[in-house]
């Protein structure tokens, strides 16, 4: 093995060893990669493997102190930084001689495409090259990007859009783009060049790549960087594309990152994800050996914690390499900004709102380049004082122009990412005043930021994934925070209610009717969730029962029973968050609740809640705990009645007490006072109360007033009932393609969730509605004869 490269071989013994206070270093020689680059060799670093000496010698019971464990980051990071400024030397020597140029160039490019696999979850380690080779790659590569990194990236005009299409050094055309299909490249390409059917097939001449690779990358020198980094734009002869280094040395770091650095976090990301789960499990177990002792339970868990202590090993490996590194993460994070302001340039720049219709070369950019940019920003986010000095402002303002625009970026889960860096960036989470600059004092925060993040809320209900329903949660739960804590700014919540008065029955009336939907059904699996918990409770507490059971069914039922405190403690924490967005925003934002459509569902939703906590069934609800599983009756109790309260205050018409009588499943006129006895004794304020109990005293008399008029009404004709609800019709109105007459209340509160007619499933918009003028007529005159029939 020819290690004759200078400073690069001074920095590993011959035999591959070298130790350092309690880190043991090992080079595995055997794990060059060796590329002739005309008459010289490279040899590339494949793998370089960290090893903390505690984790290779077993006999040893010596846990290295806090102190020296860091000073062993600090020497590893010392030595790691060394390794990476003597490759990138190497690579700069060879990319400035002519001879040598193409063929290194040639060497990252086949680098890169024969180890595209390594994006996938699963590497295969024979096929691919290591995490290690590819993290020092990705190192270097940042090094090289260095000279177009400044701090006003004036250099991002020599990236041409067109390499993804045209390059053949780097097989860009088949990843995931950002919003085209493949077929939608493939026409734009042959619109774009008719006259080429094969593009790759056009340039596939290693011959002339070289002589445009040279002519591109020669230039003067231009003060601060190496000479031949500084190139003029890119030109064409013969119909050729050439590229300027800048613009080669982008998208090759770009990819290199890729399978690189991101994968190195995405890879240290499920490594503390298995040892959360073994830890989890290693509880369960050793709860079940106490229920039920067993060899099997004795051998599962030393298996588990021999493997807790492996992985804890590899985790110490990854802090040492990559997340004491800052400089590594401070190179990433300036070639990412480069990307999403260049991003940014293909659609017109930082302005709002984006074009009608999304930019073909925008379009057809990989869907990892933002990927990557978001999950940097995630994993830097985490990392204490990682942002500091980060120019941050570029990265807020491509999140809020594209989180809310799926003309752009297709993928919703890409967009979701977007509101976990903004989740990540909160002050109170964040604990830095940097970026509490980016919320309450950014412009296009201020204009933007709550009415995207609503849309988004909403676009969120369907992704196309056969788990988008419960996706969906998460995402939202991501969302809910923020905006919980953007309704405390004055500036956003002043924003906040002038959206919700412009969309009324737009965007906003989407977003109340989903977050309706999500606090019913968490709530109701949650109550649901807690009944069973009990159950499986009381069997396990008797313990001349349990003990008769076999052993299997015990441990069944153990691992159930921490299964479900898990579901139970979720299900109550988004629930919470529901209900607690609910009762904020009702308290100035009442319109939207009391719309035709809305009111009686609403209505509905509060008498259910209402009904659990202070029902007959309630007492079945208390749990040894409570606060273990996020469940708080008491809070959740006032935060219902004050969205009662709220909206009883906004009711300008008095159709809310008439809308909480019409729900016949759970409305009950005692649950009224029954819940002002209950706020008296856990020190509810005495006005809310008493409003309360008026509201209470209006429903009354409103299903006093409905009883008498269902018996003027007597028995109503089948055609005057709407199909769905099976309730006189007010407004009747026909289903353009089913042609069924449905109520338009009904049918709108239907369209909220799903924009289809319910009879055929074709699309259907509440503008498509024909109104059934005749039938609105024989109803209303069935009205007034069946009163004049009760006051004769």
């Amino acid at each position: 093995m020819l290690l004759d490269l200078g400073h690069i071989a001074a920095q590993f013994p011959s035999q591959g060893y070298f130790n350092l206070p309690h880190i043991s270093f090992m080079f595995k020689p055997a794990h060059y990669k060796v590329v002739k680059v005309d008459s010289m060799w490279l040899a590339w670093p494949v793998t370089f493997v960290i090893f903390p000496k505690r984790m290779r010698d077993r006999s040893s019971n010596v846990v290295p102190a806090e102190k020296d464990l860091l000073s062993s980051f600090t020497t590893i990071k010392t030595v790691m930084n060394n390794l990476y400024d003597g490759l990138a030397e190497v690579l700069l020597c060879l990319l400035k001689n002519a001879d040598t140029r193409e063929n290194v160039l040639e060497y990252l490019g086949e680098v890169v495409n024969k180890n595209s696999s390594r994006a996938h979850i699963q590497v295969d380690p024979i096929s691919c090259a290591s995490s290690g080779m590819f993290v020092n790659l990705s190192a270097v590569m940042l090094r090289l990007c260095e000279p177009f990194l400044d701090a006003h990236l004036t250099k991002r005009d020599k990236i041409d859009p067109k390499y993804v299409f045209y390059s053949t050094r780097l097989d860009l055309r088949g990843l995931t783009a950002l919003h085209a299909s493949s077929e939608e490249v493939a026409e734009w390409l042959g619109n774009e060049n008719p006259l080429k059917t094969d593009v790759s097939k056009h340039q596939n001449d290693v011959e002339n790549r070289s002589q445009q690779s040279q002519e591109a990358t020669s230039s003067g020198s231009n003060g601060g960087g190496p000479s031949f980094l500084h190139n003029k734009p890119m030109s064409s002869c013969g119909g050729k594309a050439k590229y300027t280094f800048i613009c080669e040395c982008f998208f090759m770091t770009a990819r290199v990152l890729n399978l690189g650095l991101l994968k190195a976090f995405s890879d240290f990301k499920h490594l503390v994800q298995d040892i959360s789960r073994c830890e989890d499990t290693l509880s369960t177990f050793k709860a079940m050996q106490g229920q039920a002792p067993s060899p099997q339970l004795e051998q599962d868990i030393a298996r588990l914690e021999k493997e807790i202590e492996l992985y804890s090993q590899e985790k110490l490996c990854y802090e040492a390499q990559i997340l004491r590194d800052g400089d590594l993460l401070h190179r990433a994070l300036s070639f990412y900004r480069l990307m999403v302001v260049w991003l940014v340039g293909l659609v017109g720049g930082f302005k709002m709102p984006l074009p009608l219709t999304c930019p073909v070369e925008f379009a057809c950019m990989p869907e990892h380049f933002v990927e990557d940019a978001m999950e940097l920003l995630i994993f830097a986010s985490r990392i204490p004082k990682a942002l500091d000095g980060v120019l941050l402002d570029d990265f807020m303002n491509f999140i809020i122009m594209f989180m809310a625009s799926p003309n752009f970026i297709r993928n919703p889960y890409l967009r979701a990412k977007m509101v976990e860096v903004l989740n990540c960036w909160m002050p109170r989470r964040s604990g830095s005043s940097v970026t509490a600059t980016l919320f309450e004092g950014h412009q296009l925060s201020l204009d933007y930021l709550v009415r995207n993040l609503l849309k988004l809320y909403v676009d969120i209900e369907f992704t196309g994934s056969h788990t988008q329903f419960y996706d969906k949660f998460n995402i939202r739960h991501n969302i809910a925070e923020l905006l919980d804590y953007l309704w405390q700014v004055p500036s956003h919540r002043n924003a906040w209610k002038q959206i919700a008065k412009e969309e009324e029955k737009g965007v906003y009336l989407n977003f109340v009717n989903f977050l309706i939907n999500d606090s019913i059904y968490l709530l109701d699996e949650s109550l649901n969730k807690i009944l069973e918990h009990k159950e499986l409770e009381a069997e396990m507490s008797n313990r001349v029962e349990w003990e008769q059971r076999p052993v299997q069914e015990r441990q069944e039922r153990t691992r159930l029973f921490h299964s479900q405190e898990n579901i139970i403690r979720i299900d109550m924490k988004l629930a919470n968050e529901d209900v607690t967005m609910l009762a904020f925003t009702s308290e100035q934002i009442t319109a939207p609740f009391l719309l035709p459509e809305m009111v009686e569902r609403v209505a509905s939703m509060l008498n259910y809640f209402l009904l659990q906590l202070v029902g007959p069934q309630r007492k079945s609800l208390s749990l040894k705990d409570p606060e273990k599983y996020e469940f708080r009756p008491k809070q959740l109790l006032k935060q219902i009645v004050n969205i009662y309260v709220h909206l009883a205050r906004g009711d300008k018409e008095n159709i809310f007490p008439a809308a909480i009588t019409r729900d016949g499943r759970s409305y009950n006129e005692q649950l009224f006072s029954a819940a002002a006895d209950v706020l008296r004794r856990i020190g509810e304020d005495g006005s809310i109360i008493q409003e309360f109990i008026e509201l209470g005293a209006k429903t009354k008399i409103a299903a006093s007033e409905a009883m008498d008029t269902e018996a003027t009404l007597g028995e109503i004709p089948e055609e005057f009932l709407d199909p769905i609800q099976f309730t006189l019709m007010t407004d009747p109105v026909i289903l353009p393609s089913s042609r069924h007459t449905v109520d338009r209340t009904v049918i709108q509160r239907h369209l909220l969730s799903d924009s289809t007619d319910p009879f055929n499933r074709s699309h259907l918009t509440a503008d498509m509605l024909i109104p059934n003028l005749e039938m609105k007529a024989k109803i209303e005159e069935f009205i007034r004869s069946q009163q004049l029939k009760r006051e004769t």
